[in-house]
């Protein structure tokens, strides 16, 4: 018997494992070995994912393919990768490729940061998602379906 309960939902948390690639099937990402988790509804995974999630439940598997405007969007034009200081963020913290953050410009603006890649003293970041223009190819497993 299943229960609605275990349906995804906003408002549902999830937990799942995840490989992207592109559409070349080259490998981009996965969850690691253990899972990934977020909050259905919440704006945590890009549009296209959440829209193919809808209404499954744990133990189903998935493989979804989204356009640019569905996943990252269409890549902007802007100057690029630009390099700050690793000791501008804390010390402690892990730094992955994709992770955004607020910055300001120098007029006070805010402005969103994309993590574009880690080098040692250095933190690539761009005003663009890293995947942004890539059509993108997921293998979802769901792991469990709860209330938030």
């Amino acid at each position: 018997m299943t229960d609605a309960d275990d349906v995804i939902k906003a408002g549902k948390r999830v937990e799942l494992r995840y490989t992207l690639r592109d559409t070349n099937g080259r490998y981009l990402d996965d969850s690691g070995a253990g899972t990934e988790s977020y909050v259905h509804g919440s704006g945590a995974v890009v549009r296209g994912l959440e829209r193919a999630l809808e209404g499954r439940r744990a133990g189903d598997r998935i493989e979804v393919t989204l356009t640019p405007d569905d996943a990252y969007g269409p890549r902007r034009r802007g100057p690029g990768p630009q390099p700050i200081p690793r000791g501008t963020f804390p010390a402690d913290a892990e730094l992955k490729v994709g992770m955004k953050f607020e910055a300001e410009t120098p007029d006070g603006q805010p402005v969103d940061l994309y993590i574009a890649r880690v080098d040692g003293r250095e933190v690539h970041v761009d005003t663009n998602h890293p995947y942004a223009g890539m059509t993108l190819r997921y293998a979802i497993e769901v792991v469990a379906v709860r209330s938030a």
